[in-house]
């Protein structure tokens, strides 16, 4: 990706001239995540195939127990002086073209404020403010293994390369954060959606990572994997978010809207531009007992044109709820249960048979005595029905079932 190696320079050699007396600092963090899998037979979105989930049945050998590397990431901080800073996630999936490649790379700048507004930038290339659920390190969730609908797609296909710019106004038990940015890339965003549908998971897409697609839908304008973060058409996207949170209601509330501005009118540089922009609205509301719930909604549309008619023109739309809390005094003990929807409405002018309804159920045991160790445990099942599976010969509506145990080492 043109734009995130001078950005990664720019957070270390950057340090020598920001810093201040007692600065730069840095701190590295990391974490390893181990898994044993048991499948179905149906063959993952990762093997080319039409499944949901993120590990699936081989093709031709049916269902599968498999040991797999679920994550292994490090993450850099560095404090360059009071109001400036740094961050750099790195991240090895051998799945991936660049095994060891960078997630996100950024750097902030907060002023010291002694009113009640305090503003911040951000610089770099980092995932937008959509999630309630991926709030661990590494974007991990402490809720699950696999992601919601909504934030497995926000993971593996939305990153932005540009500058974020936030108020946040406080008060006593609360405050409420106003921003937006502009950025570059992810002119390719949404194309997986148009081309596999929604999938559940939780592998996040390095910048210069890549997502496979059914080998039934590649086509002319995209053969092979996708990679979404591409800039094609050097036309610059924004996106725009609030977020409040408030101790005596006991919550907190996020709204996004996002657009690529993509131009889908045309292909430059071998690649075609999909304009892509979608609402997300969710909350997280405490409940007596010490339990959680959040819930989050997202609809939007992709498209790109040929000759002035939509060829690709879908809607897509996404929601989920969760129940969490801890069963014990010392917070050792979590158990969550989530139930997502989602669908796909295609309307454009060529019938390719994308549309798509489906829903999936979560429940998941966690045990964490310490920072450094959790051990979790997961059934994932997904029905879902999508037309297209019928031109490889299978059923239209078919159910995924996943069950998994992660154990996570923190450091």
């Amino acid at each position: 990706m043109k734009y995130f190696f001078p950005l990664v320079l720019a957070i270390f050699l950057s340090a020598p001239v920001l810093a201040q007396e007692e600065f730069p600092t840095f701190n590295v963090h990391g974490l390893i995540d181990l898994r044993a899998v048991q499948t179905d037979d149906q063959v993952g979105w990762l093997d080319d195939g039409l499944g949901k989930t993120r590990f699936g049945g081989k093709r031709g050998e049916g269902s599968r127990h498999t040991g797999a590397l679920g994550d292994a990431s490090l993450i850099l901080r560095s404090r360059f002086n009071w109001s400036t800073g740094g961050y750099l996630h790195l991240k090895f999936d051998k799945d991936q073209k660049t095994p060891i490649d960078v997630a996100e790379a950024f750097v902030t700048v907060k002023p010291v404020s002694t009113s009640q507004w305090r503003f911040g930038f951000k610089i770099g290339s980092f995932l937008p403010p959509v999630s309630l659920e991926n709030v661990d390190e590494a974007w991990q969730s402490p809720y699950t293994i696999s992601w919601s609908a909504i934030n497995s797609w926000i993971g593996e296909d939305i990153r932005t390369t540009g500058a974020e710019a936030t108020g946040r106004y406080r008060y006593d038990g609360g405050g409420v954060t106003l921003g937006g940015a502009l950025f570059f890339g992810n002119d390719l965003s949404g194309t997986i959606l148009e081309k596999r549908g929604w999938a559940l998971h939780d592998r996040l897409t390095t910048l210069s990572g890549n997502i496979p697609q059914p080998a039934t839908s590649a086509t002319f304008d995209s053969p092979g994997d996708i990679e979404p973060f591409k800039e094609v058409d050097d036309r610059p996207g924004f996106y725009l978010f609030t977020h409040g949170e408030d101790e005596d209601i006991g919550g907190e509330i996020l709204i996004t809207l996002y657009d690529n501005l993509a131009d889908d009118a045309g292909t430059r540089r071998g690649h075609p531009a999909w304009r892509t922009r979608f609402a997300a609205a969710g909350f997280v509301y405490d409940l007596p007992h010490g339990i959680e719930l959040l819930s989050q909604f997202m609809y939007g549309d992709t498209r790109r044109q040929l000759t002035g008619v939509n060829e690709f023109d879908v809607v897509y739309a996404a929601a989920y709820v969760m129940l969490s809390g801890f069963v014990d005094e010392d917070e050792i003990h979590r158990l969550s249960l989530r139930h997502d929807r989602f669908g796909i409405d295609e309307r454009d002018a060529f019938a390719r048979n994308s549309n798509e309804i489906g829903d999936a159920w979560t429940a998941a045991y966690s045990y964490r005595p310490d920072d450094t160790h959790r051990l979790t445990f997961e059934a994932l099942t997904v029905r879902s029905k999508r037309a297209s599976r019928l031109s490889t010969g299978i059923s239209a509506v078919q159910r995924d079932t996943t069950l998994q145990a992660s154990y996570r080492f923190s450091f």
